[in-house]
């Protein structure tokens, strides 16, 4: 019976060690974008994140076409070209207003989002929202 419980009582604390390291924060990489451009650059090598889960909200439903790169490196100010991810709004995000998608497994200590394409709409806003998971 002993066994059991010792047995029981360490799988419970697996589980919750798994949740804890599952868990994330969210940053908002660009927050009412008008112009093409990159964001802010967020510090993020506290966390250690391996994958990303990102939105791109559009203001404006009538914007034609929206594109953004998440960039990252490991803690130096300079970003490759191509970035960790290029994702581009389909016609149907473009009428919702919102567009999701998810990197997975590219650890880096910065990151930031450039807002590549921007057009049609009248003065559409893009925010990037990104959560980093372990």
């Amino acid at each position: 019976m002993k066994k059991v419980v010792l047995t029981l009582l360490a799988v419970i604390a697996s589980t919750w060690v798994c949740l804890l390291s599952a868990s994330g924060d969210t940053f908002e990489l660009l927050k009412g974008a008008t112009t093409t451009g990159a964001g802010k650059v967020v510090d993020v090598s506290y966390a250690e994140f391996r994958s990303w889960s990102c939105d791109v909200l559009v203001s404006d439903s009538t914007a034609t076409a929206v594109k953004v790169r998440i960039e990252g490196n490991q803690g130096g100010s300079l970003f490759a070209p191509g970035g960790m991810a290029e994702y581009t709004l389909t016609v149907p995000e473009l009428a919702a207003g919102i567009g999701s998608f998810s990197i997975t497994d590219i650890p880096v200590n910065v990151i930031r989002a450039n807002l590549v394409t921007l057009t049609g709409g009248s003065s559409p806003a893009v925010t990037v929202k990104c959560t980093g998971v372990k």
